[in-house]
């Protein structure tokens, strides 16, 4: 009976080990393909490039509209942050991770929030 009751714990514990959910997905260095919609709700397609940066910071890159718009991020916790300025107005977007790659996320320069999906390429 002894054995009986050391190997049921052993048991429920490899059991429980094989059905343990996927690993989270992580937000990775590259190029993605950008949906997004403005304040306005107008909507806009564009391209996307993260790269690494100095000392644990990221450079992203937005392509959108013939606009070039340049940041700097950093990820902490699964969350993408950046900073940017566009037409003269400081503005700050946050992304989280999707479990199938995709980076969703919101976005401000002080007139309203947008939104963006980020696919990666």
């Amino acid at each position: 009976m002894f054995r009986i009751r050391l190997w049921l714990p052993a048991a429920a514990l490899a059991l429980g080990l094989s059905f343990a959910p996927p690993a989270a997905a992580q937000i990775r260095e590259g190029a993605y393909q950008v949906e997004g919609t403005n304040p306005d709700g107008s909507t806009y397609e564009g391209q996307f490039l993260l790269q690494a940066g100095p000392a644990a910071s990221w450079i992203i890159n937005w392509r959108v509209g013939g606009e070039q718009i340049i940041g700097l991020g950093l990820i902490q916790g699964g969350v993408l942050a950046v900073s940017f300025v566009v037409n003269n107005r400081p503005g700050i977007a946050a992304f989280e991770v999707e479990a199938d790659g995709r980076l969703r996320g919101s976005w401000t320069t002080g007139g309203g929030m947008g939104t963006e999906m980020l696919t990666p390429r």
